[in-house]
């Protein structure tokens, strides 16, 4: 048969009740009634089978059992204090620093965190974004959505997204195309809107070589820093932009870009998810990694 353990509640409104000496502030200190104090005092005093406070001339006093059992309830209290504090601390180890490119992750994690923070709701996400590359080389994040190679000195990287490109434009922009040959649809399309490029200077040049067409000339260009804004301006329908998977994936999904030609080029670069390889394995980090792969394979 277990010993009996008084209730938390009781020894904390006994301890109150000890270092005020008084009820009244006790039940302050803790948010209850003077009526709920006296309860859980009187409780314990039964169990005990002790009394643990007199009253002399209207004043409250400690029983000698009483003080002694103080020590040790302070203790016992103070431990578990220590216990809690020290737990609510190292709940700061769970948090995730997560870094990768605005565009990135604007239009492919932030959609797809839910899901993960569903499964490990433990884990707090902190998101950096950088639209340069000098971030990744710091290694102060825990995991990296990185754009290149695969190949990066003291990393472990796992691939997580191929890429191919191609032109994109709103679906307005092609109702009265259809059915029409590539160099027309290109011709009309430079004719009515202004071609939009990214960062990416080679893209038009490569995809037009790939498409048959070297020779087409580029009229009233505009030149945007990143993919994100070039999107933007194609969805909004006053320009065409050559788009990059994953990137534009849901775009194509809901219908807010739509393809003119059938002519995709596969990239030299993807999208790896990366971390330090101090960090690789860690528990969080091992999470994140798992469910990256699984989610974003599944997605596409």
């Amino acid at each position: 048969m277990r010993p009996y353990l008084p209730s938390l509640q009781s020894l904390l409104a006994f301890e109150a009740a000890a270092r005020h000496l008084s009820f009244t502030r006790a039940a302050q200190e803790l948010e209850l009634t003077q009526t709920a104090i006296s309860h859980q005092i009187k409780t314990l005093e039964d169990r005990l089978g002790t009394k643990l406070f007199v009253r002399v001339r209207n004043a409250l006093s400690l029983t000698p059992a009483a003080r002694e059992y103080l020590v040790s309830v302070n203790d016992a209290i103070s431990v578990l204090s220590l216990a809690t504090e020290r737990t609510r601390k190292n709940k700061t180890n769970t948090v995730l620093t997560v870094t990768c490119l605005p565009t990135y992750a604007t239009t492919c994690l932030i959609p797809a965190l839910p899901d993960f923070q569903d499964r490990h709701p433990d884990i707090t996400v902190h998101l950096a974004t950088s639209a340069t590359f000098d971030e990744f080389e710091r290694n102060t994040y825990d995991v990296a959505i990185r754009y290149g190679s695969g190949r990066w000195p003291s990393v472990r990287a796992d691939l997580l997204h191929t890429e191919q490109f191609f032109p994109v434009c709103a679906p307005r922009l092609l109702d009265a195309l259809q059915g029409r040959p590539p160099v027309e649809v290109l011709k009309a399309l430079r004719q009515v809107r202004t071609y939009f490029y990214s960062m990416y200077q080679d893209d038009w040049p490569k995809w037009l070589e790939a498409a048959g067409l070297p020779h087409a000339e580029f009229h009233g260009e505009s030149v945007f820093h990143l993919q994100l804004t070039s999107l933007s301006a194609a969805v909004e329908g006053v320009g065409i932009a050559i788009g990059r998977t994953p990137l534009i994936d849901r775009d194509l999904a809901r219908g807010q870009l739509v393809e003119p030609f059938d002519v995709r080029v596969s990239s030299s670069s993807s999208y790896y998810v990366t971390s330090p390889t101090s960090k690789s394995k860690q528990d969080k980090v091992q999470a994140f990694r798992d469910w990256a792969l699984s989610y974003f394979s599944h997605a596409t």
